[in-house]
């Protein structure tokens, strides 16, 4: 078994935090789907997560302005950090 050492990571994306979030974020939906019998794995969550991430099989791009503001708090009519009610 070859296991991805963290300076393929590197190599291979430019922005090496986000890399680790992104396959932080595969390794959790893993988790989720051994957790409802959806998905078998033999092998360390993190290392398979990082073996997708290398090999391209995770795909994922930048939200686009209008998602950013569909996440933000006053989206969700809520009051702000410190706002009275």
């Amino acid at each position: 078994m070859k296991y991805t050492s963290l300076e393929e990571v590197w190599d291979r994306f430019e922005n090496k935090y986000q890399a680790l979030n992104v396959a932080a974020l595969e390794a959790r939906r893993v988790i989720e789907g051994l957790h409802r019998g959806e998905i078998s794995l033999n092998q360390n969550i993190i290392e398979y997560s990082l073996q997708r991430l290398h090999a391209g099989e995770i795909k994922y791009r930048k939200l686009t302005e209008a998602e950013v503001q569909a996440m933000t708090r006053e989206s969700f009519a809520e009051p702000g950090f410190g706002s009275r009610y």
